[in-house]
């Protein structure tokens, strides 16, 4: 039985220790910094020790103030939203709860995940134990993590959200963050211990723990299922009984029936009569049909799968077999239209918890009709298996698109910057063409690769690219290079103080276009006033008559243009690396890792972050570590370019757009993954093998 008056009282004190707590994390992350001097060998890890100590010493009342409050914020939020009141739909979502998770805010969840994993590892019995006094508080019957609005990930959050007050760079913000972590957590520990002493003192028993058991995934086995033949070499390693080579035993000329159809499975002719390899060979119907019922078998019983789907699977059976006898291609690629059905359908509603759910309900209604037309004999043919297929992904394409309906600006936004990154090297590249032999200085060189960049990305993207505005824009660059070449007569001395107004005018249009701070943009045209200020007055200066150049002038040439090019190779790196990913300026912004590959088997390779994110196709159901917690969430939408992805979670509708940088970060760091990392068909070939002992 609930007690919430205990249970306020519980939070009510843990409140009102946030100011301590803050000021002890503070005070023993400085003695941390000093104690860590002596472990630091190498003179740049001194030094970056000295700039975090230096920026925590001078901002130490406001770095307490800011911790406590985002500790309270951040309990006080989970508090809240456990009520009933606070949840939300996604037929209620507002355009301004979508999140746009970025490089910098992947960074901050990696921080966020490193800080619960060491809190995990230092106070875990603690922590625990907290929380099952918590779910006896609450009247639970069983432990929720996410029930406990004291756990590791709520303080990991508030100390990112703190420490990302102080003017640190990304190499100290993580220094700080790594032994602040530390302290934390021990922190916590005491703090974790203290409650749960006090709760038992009022004659609270925690919850008991039972043990929960997992039906354990089968180990990977050393068969491939995606490479070709994998599936028919399964064949050699059926018991002897049933694996008896065409060579030693007469195939079966039983006419077929209902329900039992004649299967002729045709493998490879055999070359050899000593010990063929499984190309080699041919099989009997025997064997063909005990290895399918056999996959299937394993398939109708997997854990991951969902009642319904299993129900889909089962009715498939005997049709698969009827295909089987038709298409030896069956048992040459899990490629054929009959595995990628039951993969498809299995890996859509591995993702939803509760299988009432409504999306998943009415996927199970379009699907079982159409499974329902491939079962009856004498089909299904390949076409037929195809046509379902296309079908199946066009009502989860619909069923995507009916749910974006709700945030149709933010997805046209993010299609606009999916064009922009795409037209952004192209014009880059035109830039330095523009730029090459120019004498600028290095500041406007800069300007130029950077922020007038976007500035030309933004017209190519927001009008048309023969509109008078982008033109205008486009020859700007050309007519500041102009500008900046001092005159050599009075007539283009006028000529400049003619078009520099213009010329300003336009530049003050395009660096307001994409919100260009204002110390930035005066700082560029402070420089330019400063030049044609100099130009305007001093007198013309003529070229002087062109003579034969010397060897002394040659070598002066090519060094400089050596240094000309060598400038601009630097410019256009930094700049290149600088406005890589798009700002995260559309939308507002509102544990351990995961490996990826890890467990594979030897003849396997694990995919690349890139090559995993552009495998992801809309319906995949993926983990992500987001906002200090995993998330199941459903791939909903990729820009043309897959430059940027929108997931929806299944808890309260909660969207999430992301860029793919970010993405392919948070896998790197193990912290975005498949939903299941093998097909259901791969699965039951590895628990198959697993029974047979092999």
């Amino acid at each position: 039985m609930a007690d919430l008056i205990l249970f306020q009282q519980h939070c009510a004190e843990q409140l009102e220790r946030t100011p301590e707590l803050a000021r002890q994390l503070v005070d023993q992350t400085q003695a941390a910094l000093r104690a860590a001097s002596a472990d630091l060998a190498m003179a740049p890890d001194r030094n970056l020790l000295f700039q975090v100590s230096e920026a925590v010493q001078t901002h130490k009342v406001g770095l307490e103030a800011a911790l406590a409050t985002h500790l309270r914020a951040e309990i006080e939020s989970e508090l809240h939203g456990q009520a009933p009141e606070r949840t939300h739909s996604l037929d209620q979502m507002r355009l301004e709860e979508l999140s746009l998770v970025d490089e910098d805010q992947a960074e901050r969840e990696i921080e966020i995940s490193r800080t619960v994993q060491l809190i995990d590892l230092t106070a875990e019995w603690e922590w625990r134990e907290l929380q099952a006094f918590i779910a006896v508080l609450q009247g639970q019957t069983s432990l929720h993590q996410q029930a406990n609005p004291f756990r590791p990930a709520v303080y990991a959050r508030a100390l990112s959200a703190a420490m990302h007050t102080l003017p640190l760079n990304g190499g100290e913000r993580q220094m700080l963050q790594r032994i602040s972590g530390r302290v934390m957590a021990n922190l916590l520990r005491t703090t974790y211990a203290q409650a749960c002493a006090n709760l038992r003192e009022q004659g609270l028993r925690p919850l008991p723990y039972k043990a929960v058991t997992h039906p354990p995934s089968p180990r990977h086995s050393g068969v491939n299922v995606t490479q070709p033949g994998a599936l028919q070499s399964l064949l050699d390693k059926l018991p002897a009984s049933m694996a008896m080579p065409a060579s030693a035993a007469p195939v079966p000329t039983r006419p077929a029936q209902p329900g039992n159809p004649h299967l002729t499975f045709q493998a490879l002719p055999a070359h050899t009569a000593h010990a063929p390899s499984s190309s080699q060979r041919n099989y009997s119907e025997a064997q063909v049909l005990s290895l399918l019922n056999r996959l299937f078998a394993q398939m109708t019983t997997d854990h991951g799968v969902q009642p319904a789907v299993r129900q889909v699977i089962e009715q498939l059976q005997p049709a698969v077999l009827r295909v089987a006898s038709q298409d030896p291609q069956i048992l040459r690629s899990d490629q054929h239209p009959a595995w990628r059905l039951i993969n498809q359908v299995a890996a859509y509603a591995s993702g939803y918890a509760d299988p009432q759910q409504a999306e998943l309900t009415a996927f199970i209604e379009f699907i079982q009709p159409r499974i329902a037309q491939l079962v009856p004999p004498p089909g299904p043919t390949v076409d037929q298996l195809l046509t379902t297929l296309d079908e199946m992904q066009s009502f989860i394409d619909q069923q995507s698109a009916d749910q974006l309906q709700h945030t149709p600006n933010a997805v046209a936004r993010l299609e606009e910057a999916d064009h922009r990154l795409a037209v952004r090297p192209i014009l880059l590249q035109q830039v330095e063409q523009q730029l090459a032999g120019a004498r600028v200085k290095p500041g406007i060189r800069d300007f130029l690769f950077g922020p007038w960049v976007d500035v030309l990305s933004q017209a190519m993207t927001s009008t048309a690219a023969d509109s008078d505005e982008t033109q205008a824009m486009m020859a700007t660059v050309d007519d500041l290079i102009n500008s900046l070449q001092r005159p050599r007569t009075l007539d283009e001395r006028e000529s400049l103080r003619q078009t520099v107004p213009d010329l300003i005018h336009r530049l003050q249009r395009g660096m307001a276009s994409i919100a260009l701070p204002q110390a930035d943009q005066d700082a560029i045209l402070d420089e330019l006033m400063r030049i044609h200020g100099h130009h305007m007055v001093a007198m013309p200066k003529p070229a002087r008559p062109a003579r034969e150049p010397d060897a002394a002038d040659l070598v002066a040439q090519m060094r400089s243009e050596m240094a000309d090019q060598e400038a601009s190779q630097e410019a256009t790196n930094r700049t290149a690396r600088a406005h890589d990913v798009m700002d995260t300026n559309i939308g507002s912004l509102p544990t351990v890792p995961m490996p990826y590959g890890g467990d594979l088997p030897d003849n396997a390779t694990a995919d690349t972050p890139a090559t995993w994110a552009s495998s992801l196709q809309k319906g995949a159901w993926c983990k992500l570590f987001l906002q200090g917690q995993w998330t199941t969430a459903h791939l909903l939408w990729t820009s043309t370019n897959r430059q940027f992805f929108m997931f929806t979670s299944d808890k309260a509708g909660r969207m999430h757009s992301m860029t793919r940088r970010a993405l392919e970060r948070l896998r790197a760091e193990g912290l975005a993954t498949s939903l299941e990392d093998r097909s259901l068909m791969q699965r039951a070939v590895d628990s198959m093998l697993q029974d047979l002992g092999d």
